[in-house]
């Protein structure tokens, strides 16, 4: 049987439009992607208890594989945000979804806009002289994204931005992000750990801190994204 049928066949049985699957195949599922829960049919593919994140801190975490295998500590290597945002999870005034391969052109943040916050653990973080508003710090993996979506508020004191804890959590394996060098590039694989919730909040002074900014990545159609989204929940 052909690869195109195949995937047709695969498509159809997961409850995703045809009409989706468009885009170069990669050798890793592409992010950003769908995560609301209120779509329907629902993206989410699994539930469960289990995080693939433990015992975070601001600097580490223990990275815990879902389909099983040793548990590894991974390292802080970076902190960034984009705007627009790019996962979407329905956020009511949540800015409509990109289309096309997007811009590379950055637009300033201003409050009330809302921004989308990754922080990234690797394996191996380089030392010495490295970004750590970008990827470049980021030297091994298994790369590892904690990420959430706030609000920008003209109130508020600086300090800094701290992923928030808690569930739900939408969790993948995917890639990382940011504006596309060409139309339809394949960007390295990373794991994502993502904060569900729409009353997320930083101040202005907190972006702030930030030296820029990253714009967004449109959202990957369905055959390019992995068929693991998880909705991890509360245990009960």
């Amino acid at each position: 049987m052909k690869t195109s049928v195949l995937l047709a066949v695969a498509l159809v049985l997961s409850g995703l439009p045809l009409a989706a699957a468009e885009g170069p195949t990669c050798s890793n599922p592409q992010s950003p992607r769908n995560i609301s829960s209120k779509s329907r049919p629902s993206p989410y593919f699994l539930t469960s208890g289990n995080s693939i994140v433990s015992d975070a801190t601001p600097e580490s975490l223990v990275y815990l594989p879902r389909s099983g295998g040793p548990a590894q500590k991974l390292m802080r290597c970076g902190q960034h945000y984009h705007f627009p945002i790019e996962n979407r999870q329905g956020c009511q005034g949540e800015p409509a979804s990109l289309k096309g391969t997007g811009s590379c052109e950055t637009a300033p943040v201003k409050p009330g806009d809302w921004i989308e916050i990754h922080t990234v653990y690797a394996a191996k973080v380089k030392s010495g002289d490295c970004d750590p508003e970008t990827l470049e710090c980021c030297e091994e993996g298994p790369f590892l994204v904690r990420a959430f979506e706030a609000k920008v508020t003209k109130d508020g004191r600086g300090g800094a931005i701290v992923p928030p804890p808690g569930r739900p959590l939408a969790e993948w394996s995917g890639s990382t992000t940011g504006c596309e060098k060409e139309p339809g590039e394949c960007k390295p694989a990373a794991l994502w750990s993502f904060r569900l919730g729409c009353s997320f909040r930083v101040s202005e002074e907190q972006v702030k801190a930030f030296h820029h900014h990253d714009p967004a990545r449109p959202l990957q159609p369905a055959d390019r994204v992995s068929r693991d989204l998880t909705l991890v929940v509360a245990k009960p």
